[in-house]
């Protein structure tokens, strides 16, 4: 009966408005014609009590695609077109499809910052997004930069983010083992460092333990310091760095 109350009010504020309710079927139709633009204006014309699980997947469909096709002015045009669009259907967080766009959109982002002589507000900007892109888009980002020659310390983080769970895929990424290895060099106290740690002794451990181990050779002071505790904790030093901690007070 409240649904019935719901949908027969929003009936009726349409009409008032001069403007008819639309249906399923006309979504169906819009998406059919690629009208995706016209289909996110006239989604919220569906009655609440009409909003079934075929209505959120025309709309993710039609969101993914106003993202995605959106023409680039700026740098985060789309990303900022993606957020306006999740704020206005909440359930599209929970979508695959278009919180991939949305991370594509950061990340092309990124790489047109990377064209422009004078970069530092884009980069800014970047910060602000960042912290929001999935493990996946962490990664492709992580990539981008590691490639465009970002140090380590600026790259961890994202590897870092990247690794949502022990032994992800990411953690035989020769480049994320490369960073990571590098991110032990920093001062303990840097959020590179911490990164690094993270990734080497947790979630990749099992893969990375052999890289870690061969790197405490000619280990640096920093290194030592961001790995002994850890490894001899875990019962992973050989008789000889086991000396060199000692030696370094750790």
């Amino acid at each position: 009966m409240k649904n019935v109350l719901i949908a027969a009010v929003l009936c009726l504020s349409h009409f008032a408005l001069g403007k008819e309710p639309a249906t399923q079927a006309d979504l169906e139709a819009l998406v059919a014609h690629a009208a995706f633009e016209e289909l996110l204006e006239r989604a919220e014309d569906v009655p609440v009590a009409a909003r079934k699980d075929e209505w959120r997947a025309a709309v993710t469909r039609a969101a993914t695609a106003s993202v995605s096709q959106r023409p680039t002015k700026e740098p985060f045009s789309r990303a900022a077109r993606a957020d306006a669009l999740g704020e206005r259907y909440r359930f599209l967080a929970e979508q695959p499809a278009f919180t991939s766009a949305r991370d594509e959109a950061v990340v092309a982002g990124a790489a047109l910052c990377l064209e422009e002589a004078e970069y530092a507000p884009c980069w800014k900007d970047l910060a602000r997004l960042e912290s929001t892109l999935s493990p996946a888009g962490s990664l492709t980002l992580g990539r981008l930069m590691r490639k465009n020659g970002f140090v380590p310390a600026r790259v961890a983080p994202l590897f870092c983010k990247a690794v949502d769970k022990k032994d992800a895929p990411a953690c035989r990424e020769v480049d994320l083992q490369d960073v990571v290895l590098a991110g032990l060099d920093l001062p303990v106290d840097e959020d590179g460092a911490r990164a690094a740690r993270l990734v080497a002794f947790a979630q990749c451990w099992s893969v990375m333990q052999p890289r870690v181990k061969a790197s405490l050779v000619g280990a640096s002071s920093y290194r030592l310091r961001n790995s002994c505790k850890v490894m001899r904790e875990r019962k992973a030093l050989t008789e000889l760095q086991a000396d060199l901690c000692t030696d370094e007070g750790l």
